[in-house]
């Protein structure tokens, strides 16, 4: 039987909950750089980075576990069953990576690289649960988001709040938090889960398991940047520093969550108007949170840690960043959506070769190596020329900016051939609202206090938010009635 996916009601569910998750996750992002030296807090990225690389096998069952659930082929038993007894090569992939780096990025920390592992098979059930819900019941993933951060905070406060326990209390708190979440996916996969445990399709995945190897390995590359940093700085401080500005930045590009539904949608059949929607729903809700986070960038640090506010600049450089990753990874979903060379089995390896699928892996994993070379660069030279670290951070998030811009156009150009997609109409109404925003965020900044308490800087900091809002909303719901329209019908499927 086959599921009925709404664009609205999964793209608000899926947003709404990744906008509460924004509060969850400065609530344990401050846990942590209040307990967290810089340095540990850097171990810790290195440690979420070391996680992704041996997670990396998931991938080649997620990507198609997703596109055939999505075509009414329900193999989620399949897909969780191979991942599981694909963790354990993931495990040791973990142990030798941690050993091969720690001397150089952290030593005399081994012992919690070590202990880290156990987030590898949490990661792997995680992949493979979300991936079979994404092409069934793509808004389950916002319910999952919510188990996920109710369980990380009520692990992480007494854990690193009371009883002190440090990296290893933040390790436990983000593996209660993967088990959460594939759990519920899990459990909420419905239909998905329908048929047995196939052998035959396993291997079926396998044999084209080339294909996910190349589509999966830009996600790799993309957090790559943290571990290379550590390799070029010899340690982990500058890391800590970066990854401050990154944890808040990379929130502008949430409204990508608007575009859940987008994906699975497109391999149905789904016309070119969802391309168009989802364009426009990203950037109505991206636009005012990258301006937002840039204009924040000051006091956010400070909530955060004071010694991280050398990274203001960066931040404000990085969340526009988040924003054009947000329109990259939509242009990849509307190019991956629309190809249909895998739903002909006997396709030849010359038509992958052409196929928007091979296009996009080719783009990504291009950009992601120029990426991690201008990263080394960035911080090996700044390192060797004495550079501040302001200005090291900020060399780092103008060439990951720049990166995504160049992504940008060069899939532009392949989205125009495949798919009637054009810029919203409605972006000067974005921008203008955004400008609105700024402006008074501007004029409000100065009540803002500091050093007289983290709490009392964190409510002053969300009334002005709050207003900033405010005034964006207030400006583009007056200035565009589709946008209110769409307000309107996203309201009543979301309550329907």
């Amino acid at each position: 039987m086959g599921s009925q996916i709404s664009l609205r009601k999964t793209g608000m569910v899926v947003f709404g909950a990744r906008i509460a998750s924004i509060f969850t996750g400065l609530v344990f992002l401050v846990m942590m750089t209040r307990a967290l030296s810089a340095q540990q807090f850097g171990l810790y990225e290195v440690i979420t980075d070391v996680v992704a690389f041996s997670a990396y096998p998931a991938g080649l069952v997620a990507f198609w576990a997703t596109r055939d659930i999505a075509r009414e082929r329900m193999f989620g038993k399949t897909a969780i069953t191979m991942s599981m007894l694909m963790s354990a090569l993931g495990i040791a992939i973990y142990v030798a990576l941690s050993y091969l780096s720690s001397a150089r990025v952290a030593p005399g920390d081994l012992g919690t690289l070590v202990f880290a592992a156990v987030l590898v098979p949490a990661s792997y059930l995680n992949q493979a649960a979300n991936s079979v819900v994404a092409g069934h019941k793509p808004v389950v993933l916002g319910y999952a988001v919510i188990f996920s951060e109710a369980s990380k905070l009520a692990v992480a406060f007494p854990l690193i709040v009371v009883y002190k326990v440090g990296i290893d209390g933040v390790i436990l708190a983000v593996l209660a938090a993967n088990l959460a979440q594939g759990i519920s996916s899990a459990l909420l996969a419905g239909d998905a889960l329908a048929n047995p445990v196939s052998l035959g399709q396993g291997r079926r995945w396998l044999a084209h398991s080339w294909l996910p190897m190349l589509t999966t390995l830009p996600l790799i590359l993309s957090v790559a940047d943290t571990f290379i940093a550590s390799l070029a700085a010899s340690g982990t401080v500058l890391v800590g520093h970066y990854q401050a500005a990154f944890s808040v930045a990379t929130l502008a590009g949430y409204s990508l969550y608007l575009a859940s539904a987008t994906y699975p949608l497109l391999l149905k059949g789904g016309g070119d108007h969802v391309a168009s929607m989802t364009l426009d729903l990203t950037l109505a809700f991206g636009i005012p949170m990258a301006v937002g986070a840039a204009v924040l960038a000051t006091p956010i640090l400070h909530i955060l840690n004071a010694q991280y506010a050398d990274a203001s600049t960066a931040m404000g450089i990085l969340a526009f960043a988040a924003l054009s990753f947000t329109v990259s990874s939509v242009f990849d979903q509307v190019l991956l959506g629309r190809d249909r060379v895998d739903v002909d089995e006997s396709a030849r390896f010359g038509d992958y070769l052409r196929s928007s699928i091979l296009f996009v892996a080719k783009t990504n994993i291009a950009v992601g190596v120029v990426y991690l070379s201008l990263v080394y660069v960035s911080v090996a030279g700044g390192l060797s020329l004495g550079l501040p670290t302001r200005s090291i951070l900020d060399a780092w998030a103008v060439a990951q900016l720049s990166i995504f811009l160049l992504a940008i156009l060069v899939k532009s150009r392949r989205v125009r051939k495949t798919t009637k997609i054009v810029v919203p109409s409605a972006i000067g109404h974005y921008a203008l609202g955004a400008l609105g925003m700024a402006a008074a965020v501007y004029l409000l900044e100065p009540l803002v206090t500091y050093g007289r308490g983290t709490y009392l800087l964190a409510f002053q900091l969300a009334l002005i938010g709050g207003a900033g809002v405010l005034v964006y909303a207030g400006l583009v719901l007056g200035m565009d009635r589709e946008l209110r329209e769409f307000a309107r019908r996203a309201l009543r499927e979301t309550l329907a």
